[in-house]
């Protein structure tokens, strides 16, 4: 009886897969926006109190960004700093929701070929001090992002131009192929 049971699950489970190799194959769906042309993922962390001192604090900052064809784009980044001020938001964890309008391409601090984001509009949440805030983006952010618009990995020795000891940035930069 045991032996008919498992040939009978063996059967139905041989039709199903039978059943299901008849259905047509949906494509697969894209993780990003159709006109997404770069992503940038980044991170930089300072846990160094010689060289992570004031202003900025021991900490550090992660995010994501995608820029998309028609000067368009988003991005994300949270950060975190440690032992700089009890007053919001120079300490603890707050994130960022950014619009990017008008993005372009020039010669700046990453090279000749550098992503410039001069327009747009971030949304500050967390250890604000109260409800999110949005503000434009220029108010917090140069325009001259320091990402370099090179397909690559890059690591602290080439982005600040040493390495030491409680100290990490890493990106990576990846041009979305066939846009």
């Amino acid at each position: 009886m045991e032996r008919r049971i498992t040939i009978l699950k063996l059967a139905t489970l041989t039709a199903i897969l039978a059943a299901l190799s008849f259905i047509p194959m949906v494509p697969a769906g894209h993780a990003y926006n159709n006109t997404a042309i770069w992503q940038i993922g980044f991170s930089g962390n300072c846990n160094n109190p010689d060289l992570c001192g004031p202003p900025f604090g021991l900490g550090g900052f992660w995010g994501w960004v995608e820029f998309d064809q028609g000067g368009v784009g988003d991005a994300t980044l949270s950060e975190c700093a440690h032992l700089v001020s009890d007053t919001p938001p120079l300490s603890g964890a707050q994130g960022f929701l950014i619009e990017i309008e008008n993005w372009y391409v020039a010669p700046g601090s990453a090279g000749p070929m550098t992503f410039f984001v001069p327009d747009g509009t971030a949304t500050i949440v967390g250890h604000t001090g109260g409800p999110p805030v949005t503000v434009p983006l220029s108010s917090i952010l140069a325009a001259d992002t320091g990402f370099p618009a090179v397909a690559g990995h890059y690591s602290t020795d080439e982005i600040l131009g040493f390495s030491a000891p409680g100290v990490s940035f890493q990106y990576q930069v990846v041009q979305i192929p066939n846009r």
